[in-house]
């Protein structure tokens, strides 16, 4: 029997990886990995840059399964969990999948397979899989401030299909729709609504959205390609400096090249610019949306467990073609802007890892949006720097799955922010980064913890201060102290600027989160906000918001 186990496991860990692909963000397999690094369980993880490809996640499940008796329970059931959900991805086999239209074994849809519509398998020449995805959510807010209730519905229900061809080329493409009753303002709360255009441009009492996600991608064995729309993280923490959640998915096109100790990672993204409205009198009007774009590369050097580091520029451009100076993943930035006549919004950033201690992970990044050497260590609002620091530890790996995390984010006045409108670091308007204005210092806590290995619970806290611009009834800024990602520095402010200079907000964030997966692909969650903002001593808002989501996939 031990021989017949260890030949599998030798096949298993030598055999070709069918899949081609990526893992979305919001997959708690990212999670589940960084614990995995930090406890020496699996090495050469780089968690700045998500999604990965369902190649690598695959690659590290292997390295667990050869290791799993140095988990703890609850870590070796969640481990087999995933071993269900990329069963095809790890030996060609659908054993532990359930297709609701051709499976003959008359299992009821109540199982713990991973479950899909269809699938479609043809050894590494091609194979498809098609799911349902729905879900059903609702918010229900306590306003202290306005002494008032609401409550807002939302419906979601889409589907999506992945595959590959040829052991080569992968495909990924999911649509969905929603609909939402109840309160409007409530429901915008959450940030897929606030930048949806089909639900801020009906005026209905029950509204629409919709979302679509799709790319295709190559894979070889040290490079890969993706051209296509979904979203993307990079940056370190719960605050991702460079980009965040909080923005709309990106059209993008992508390259990755990884030998060895060594990676490299280029992207180039369409954002949207401002927008305005061209009156005309036969048709109403027209909506122009200026054409605005980000390029980003990086290049990684994971040392070993002691140090990853990273050196990476991103560069924000509008009112053009797209650029050959920056479509080039190989180009200086700083430098190309420089030749293209100072126009663009570059920053240069550094960041590190380390993991020396078993179960202790400190991370940092260091961000340079502009600096003039000549003025270092001055008031002058053009030297501009996010400092980003943060540790996580896992206090009793050998018994249960906990997590302790601290973040501290420094964001200085004027940075994301330019001197061109069209350059500041959105999109619609909406920080690509965290959802934090420069002039601005955070405190983050959390604690992620998993009782059940179908159980996940987290409680997090936020303290942000603030220093805002003081602006009159009508929004216009009478005084700028860096403190709004829309509005860079004018010829007429000030050149000297204090950090936390302004007028002084203070915004309290607690969350609890509670998810429960009683069936494979049936997730339960239940999230409170306890949100709390401060404006010189004047409360701007004061809600709790409870969120109940039900959620489906097959």
């Amino acid at each position: 029997m031990m021989r017949r186990t260890f030949l599998f496991t030798f096949i298993l860990l030598n055999s070709l990886i069918a899949q081609i692909g990526y893992v979305e963000v919001s997959n708690p397999i990212y999670n589940y990995l960084d614990r995995m690094q930090s406890l020496h369980i699996i090495d050469n993880y780089n968690s700045f840059e998500i999604p990965k490809t369902r190649k690598e996640i695959t690659k590290h499940l292997k390295e667990l399964m050869v290791v799993r008796d140095r988990l703890n329970s609850i870590d070796v059931k969640t481990l087999n969990d995933f071993l269900i959900e990329f069963n095809f991805d790890l030996s060609f086999s659908t054993e532990s999948y359930f297709s609701l239209f051709n499976d003959t074994t008359n299992t009821p849809l109540f199982n713990q397979k991973e479950k899909f519509l269809y699938y479609y398998t043809d050894s590494s020449k091609f194979n498809t899989f098609v799911n349902f995805v729905g879900s059903g959510e609702y918010l229900y807010s306590i306003n202290n401030k306005k002494s008032e209730n609401s409550n807002a519905t939302l419906l979601t229900f889409g589907g999506e299909i992945r595959g590959t061809i040829y052991n080569n080329f992968g495909y990924f493409a999911r649509a969905t729709n929603g609909l939402q009753f109840g309160n409007s303002e409530l429901a915008s709360f959450k940030n897929n609504l606030r930048y949806n255009y089909k639900y801020n441009s009906d005026h209905d009492s029950s509204k629409f959205f919709d979302e679509t996600i799709g790319y295709l991608s190559a894979e070889f064995d040290y490079i890969k390609f993706k051209i296509g729309r979904d979203r993307v993280n990079i940056g370190y923490g719960y605050s991702k400096i460079i980009m965040d959640n909080y923005f709309p998915p990106m059209d993008y096109i992508s390259m990755q090249i990884n030998y060895s100790i060594f990676n490299f990672s280029f992207l180039h993204g369409k954002l949207f610019g401002n927008e305005s409205i061209v009156s005309n009198p036969n048709n109403g009007g027209k909506r122009i949306i200026d054409d605005k774009y980000i390029a980003y590369h990086r290049l990684g050097i994971n040392f070993s467990r002691h140090l990853q580091f990273g050196i990476g520029e991103t560069i924000i451009y509008a009112n053009r073609n797209m650029d050959l100076s920056y479509l080039n993943p190989f180009n200086f930035y700083k430098s190309a802007e420089h030749a293209n006549m100072d126009r663009d919004n570059s920053m240069l950033f550094v960041d590190f890892k380390n993991n020396s201690l078993k179960g202790l992970t400190i991370f940092g990044t260091i961000l340079i949006d502009d600096v003039d050497f000549t003025k270092f260590g001055t008031d002058w609002y053009g030297n501009k720097f996010i400092y980003d620091f943060g540790v996580s530890y896992e206090p009793f790996p050998n018994y249960f799955p906990l997590t302790l995390g601290l973040q501290y984010l420094r964001i200085d006045p004027y940075v994301y922010a330019h001197r061109l409108e069209d350059n500041n670091y959105t999109s619609m308007n909406i920080g690509v980064g965290p959802n934090i204005q420069p002039n601005s210092e955070s405190y983050f806590f959390d604690v992620k913890y998993k009782p059940h290995y179908r159980i996940e619970l987290g409680i997090s806290y936020q303290y942000i201060k603030h220093g805002a611009n003081e602006v009159n009834d009508k929004g216009k800024v009478l005084t700028n102290y860096g403190g709004d990602i829309l509005v860079g520095h004018r010829k007429w402010d000030s050149d000297d600027v204090v950090f936390l200079n302004g007028i002084e907000e203070i915004t309290n964030h607690f969350i609890f989160t509670a998810k429960y997966e009683p069936i494979k692909n049936y997730i339960l969650t239940l999230k409170t906000d306890i949100l709390k903002r401060d404006k010189v001593n004047i409360i701007k808002a004061n809600m709790i918001i409870a969120n109940l989501i039900f959620s489906i996939r097959i």
